[in-house]
């Protein structure tokens, strides 16, 4: 299983536009094969920050959530949307039943 965590801090001109874009990934993704789970949500305490966490089955479930054209299009807003780097981290993990 992986686990990706996602962050951008828009630049506040850019923040509605950039919402609307990552908005339109998640439908999609969700319904995509071997993703369990996708959130998109704002920050509470910085209304241009926006964090996704993604839950996968495999690293094969990611490549194909990832190459989808509503993807695409929010990667290609990027560069000119965001005030600073977008922060990417990837975790593998297992699902323990003992620990649910």
């Amino acid at each position: 299983m992986i686990i990706l965590r996602f962050k951008v801090h828009a630049k506040p001109d850019k923040s509605e536009e950039l919402m609307a874009a990552l908005a339109e990934i998640i439908t999609p993704a969700r319904a995509t094969e071997g993703v369990i789970n996708l959130d998109i949500a704002r920050d509470l305490l910085d209304p241009n920050s926006f964090i996704a966490t993604a839950i996968y089955d495999d690293g094969a479930a990611l490549e194909r959530q990832e190459s989808r054209p509503e993807v695409d299009r929010v990667m290609a807003m990027l560069p000119e949307s965001l005030e600073a780097p977008p922060e990417r981290t990837i975790f593998d993990a297992s699902r323990n039943p003992t620990l649910v």
